[in-house]
Order: structure tokens, then sequence, then C-alpha cells
């Protein structure tokens, strides 16, 4: 999702056709797809100089376990503004969650701290994570919170301070 991939999908016949991957997932176990359709390819562009890209995952085993939450982010960023951002989660909701509203609000605004304080809160006013086997709701939120932070941490640690953001 946070790829910003496009899906092909074909038909029994061979036609095809394409669609973002933010609306392939329908609602749980439930996909854009028709009777006599197969996923055919997924495809994004290569990331450039000025592209990041981040995967996180909290699980409670390391391998082959599904996560309690996971979080993507790719953000392009030109002379220390955000010029594009794709972020997603999974774990918060049915489906894995692309978060237009959070895109949004980083896209034009400067890479500091506090414009990912206040992206944080767009964030969370996104999702809706249910208490399962995996964590508790208010966990699952602290998670996509921690997550979030830990993409511009790790990308960016000359322009977001640690510190800021675990104050906030």
């Amino acid at each position: 999702l946070a790829l910003d991939s496009n899906l092909t999908i074909q038909k029994k016949d061979g036609a095809a056709r394409h669609i973002p991957f933010q609306s392939f997932h329908q609602n749980y176990k439930v996909y854009d797809l028709q009777e006599g359709e197969i996923l055919k390819s997924i495809s994004f562009k290569l990331p450039e100089a000025n592209v990041f890209f981040n995967f996180e995952k909290v699980s409670k085993r390391t391998h082959l376990d599904i996560a309690s939450v996971n979080a993507a982010g790719k953000i392009t960023v030109e002379n220390g503004v955000i010029s594009e951002a794709h972020f997603s989660v999974g774990g918060v909701a049915a489906i894995p969650k692309y978060l237009f509203k959070t895109n949004e609000y980083l896209t034009g605004k400067t890479l500091d701290s506090k414009t990912v304080i206040e992206a944080e809160k767009v964030l969370q006013s996104e999702i809706s994570p249910i208490s399962d086997v995996r964590g508790s709701s208010a966990y699952k939120r602290l998670l996509a919170r921690q997550l979030f932070f830990a993409h511009f941490i790790e990308l960016f640690p000359n322009h977001i301070e640690l510190a800021n953001l675990i104050a906030s």
C-alpha cells in the first residue's frame, strides 16, 4: 500500500483491468475481484534518490506471525519539504489501511518533529483498532503511534528529534 502500487487483474478471457492497490481490499477477506478474475501482477515505481521507504512490524514471534500492528511509509522529500507521502498500517482495522488523510496532511509540510507529531494525530483519527488476541485497542493505537514515529527516526535522524517525539 505504501509503495503506491497498481494491480493488474486478469479475467479468464485474457482481458485485464488496472486498479490502485488502495482500492483492492473491500472488507475482511473481501477483495475487488469478480468471478473468474485473478491478480496477475503488482507494480510500483522504484524509489529515486529523494524517495525514502521503511517498514516496521510488531508481533509476538519474530518470523511467520501475524503482526499485532505493522506500518509502512514511503515519503518523497525535496529541499526539506514533503512533496509526497504514502503511509499505511495493518492490524488496526478489518483490512490494511491506507492513510489517505495522514498522507494528505503531510504533503507540502516541512519535514520536522512538529509536522510528524501533528500527522500522528491525524493517523489516530483514521484508525479503529479492536481488541483481540494480538492486543487491546489502546495497545494497538500506541503501537501505530510508535511505528509511525519509527519511520521518521529511522529515515531522517538528522531532521527528527527523538526527544521531541517522546515528549508529545
